[in-house]
């Protein structure tokens, strides 16, 4: 465990930084072979049956995501300020919120599969597998989220290392569950969807023995035993609850312009599908890299060193930019070998076509996304909620109005269009609000 507040910030930033872009583009990468050995095996039906339900998995995924963010910044607040027993109370409390809540989303998800299917205009020629891979990733959804779930906590305390580790073994277990499943086993798109679920159980293992030893070095009252506890509940949401609602905000976005895609055909959907594991990589650098902002203001805001932050934004901006362009730059650069990974050696459609006009023309503006992810990143440290609320909405909105106008003429192209224009006014309002604004709840 370890105090971000002490030492050198630029060494501090990168050694707590770099452990946690490493785990992201571990995760990321595991999911890119994961749609590779579908393409590959299974065709351009394989890519787009795993990619046409992941507008929705991921916007219930960020229900849990943005909660885990939102209380573990309440975490990494408590153990600036070295409350331990309350510590331990309120992260067991959450475990416990959390998995009741993802196993009862779970079952309404599956049961109303067919209604969401119809939302989702999801074509015909990839049903049957769209729906194999969903129900089971969806039945597998409390282990996988999980993950990330443990991942914050331990960044909270200080810990980027174990998360990274975690993510190495969860990699392996996955790739290796995919060869063997799909060109061994031959389950298809099961065993793409099983897979991750395997890999995501063998790691929350390892994720609670490491919680017990954190426990456990953490001094306590004599008479301290763990329990449920609704205060500590009540103590969470007020970080959580904000944090959630943006993390939905922002997913909800691509929700409803998934019917969009989907209605442009098959072709089109396995093009956004691969279109969406690019952008995914380069995200998970810069997302990850904003993590150690988040951590470090709330462990200053625990300490009440406030002076430090303004400091703490500088060096992050220059971290993610600097970490993410050697991203940027090979994607344009080899845009066309990296999308044909993803495709049969033979094929020559239009998912081939438009998923390296993405790469090589629309993937640069993503610098723009950078600002954006670090000024979140930011709000949630300082539990600025408002204006985290208000950024994340505008952005969100703008891409649905922007791709709901420009799709009907441009089709791929206007939905491309719409995500560059809603991450550049997102932008100019994050860089406008900070400078005119005082953003910092002491």
């Amino acid at each position: 465990m370890k105090d971000l507040t002490k030492g050198n910030i630029y060494k501090t930033f990168i050694l707590f930084a770099i452990p946690l872009v490493l785990s992201g583009v571990l995760s990321q990468a595991y999911a890119i072979i994961d749609s590779i050995i579908a393409g590959k095996w299974l065709g351009p039906v394989g890519i787009a049956a795993t990619g046409a339900t992941s507008s929705l998995i991921q916007f219930i995924s960020s229900v849990f995501w943005g909660y885990s963010a939102g209380f573990s910044v309440y975490i990494a607040v408590l153990f600036g300020s070295k409350n331990y027993e309350r510590l331990k109370t309120t992260l067991y409390s959450n475990f416990i919120v959390v998995s009741v809540s993802c196993i009862f989303i779970s079952a309404i998800m599956i049961l109303f599969r067919n209604q969401i299917f119809s939302f989702l205009e999801i074509d015909n020629s990839i049903k049957k597998d769209a729906e194999i891979y969903f129900v089971c990733y969806i039945c597998g959804l409390l282990p996988i989220l999980l993950n990330n779930f443990f991942a914050v906590s331990l960044h909270a305390l200080g810990i980027s290392g174990f998360p990274f580790r975690m993510a190495l073994i969860s990699s392996v277990l996955n790739i290796t569950g995919n060869i063997l499943s799909v060109t061994q086993l031959n389950m298809g798109i099961l065993g793409i969807a099983l897979s991750s679920v395997v890999a995501a159980l063998v790691v929350d293992i390892c994720y609670v023995f490491k919680i017990k030893q954190c426990f456990s070095k953490m001094p306590d009252e004599k008479d301290f035993k763990l329990r449920f506890s609704m205060l500590s509940i009540k103590r969470s949401v007020s970080y959580a609850i904000p944090v959630t609602l943006q993390q939905m905000v922002m997913y909800m976005a691509s929700f409803f312009i998934a019917p969009m895609i989907n209605a442009l055909g098959g072709g089109i959907t396995a093009a956004y599908s691969v279109v969406h594991r690019i952008y995914e990589i380069n995200a998970s650098v810069y997302q990850n890299s904003a993590k150690t902002l988040t951590n470090y203001t709330a462990q200053c805001v625990g300490a009440k060193k406030f002076d430090r932050i303004q400091k703490g934004i500088k060096v992050a901006f220059l971290q993610g930019a600097v970490l993410v362009l050697p991203f940027i730059l090979i994607c344009v650069f080899f845009a066309s070998p990296i999308c044909r990974a993803f495709f049969p050696a033979e094929y020559a459609g239009d998912g081939l076509e438009f998923s390296v006009v993405f790469a090589k023309f629309y993937l640069p503006f993503i610098l723009f996304n950078v600002v954006n992810n670090l000024f979140h990143a930011f709000y949630r440290g300082v539990k600025n909620m408002k204006m985290l609320l208000i950024t994340t909405t505008f952005g969100a909105l703008a891409r649905v109005v922007a791709s709901a106008v420009l799709v009907g003429k441009f089709g791929i192209h206007g939905i491309y269009a719409g995500w560059v224009i809603s991450w550049i006014m997102e932008a100019m309002l994050c860089v406008g609000t900070y400078l005119f604004a005082k953003p910092i709840n002491k």
